[in-house]
């Protein structure tokens, strides 16, 4: 008996083993890389967690009822971010493929029309917006990755 369990020890590891190995390989294309500065990715970056942290406030206040409050949170960080951080954003611009702008503006414009949903407290516009809003976070996340370019 002894004998037995390492042997169904091997058995069970080489198994395994080849079922892994069975399952497809996944071709998940790799991000582009963007190339900052590390206080440029650094400010990159804060601009994304106002966007999140947004987001999780615009929940907060539909949750609570609250449409004033959601409201104010998507219009912050709409156009009206962009408009205020342009002179800080100038150089990092330069440096960004136009796709990830388009996607970035797209967001920002999204979070405007949000705000014109909450507004009118339309529940199933609302959901929808923030569907779409979403979207744009899932596809920059998954199309890019920021990096510190090496001096």
């Amino acid at each position: 008996m002894g004998f037995m369990k390492p042997n169904f020890l091997l058995i069970l590891i080489l198994n395994i083993t080849l079922v892994l190995c069975q399952f497809p390989k996944q071709n998940i294309p790799q991000r582009k890389i963007i190339y900052l500065t590390k206080e440029e990715k650094e400010f990159v970056l804060m601009e994304m967690r106002q966007l999140l942290k947004s987001i999780h406030n615009i929940h907060t206040g539909l949750y609570e009822e609250n449409y004033n409050f959601a409201y104010n949170s998507a219009k912050k960080v709409g156009m009206n971010m962009v408009n205020e951080l342009q002179a800080a954003e100038k150089f990092i611009l330069l440096k960004l493929p136009s796709e990830f702008k388009q996607l970035g503006f797209s967001t920002h414009k999204q979070f405007d029309i949000l705000a014109e949903s909450i507004k009118h407290k339309n529940n199933k516009e609302i959901q929808k917006n923030l569907s779409i809003l979403t979207s744009y976070c899932i596809s920059c996340h998954d199309l890019y990755a920021l990096e510190v370019e090496e001096k």
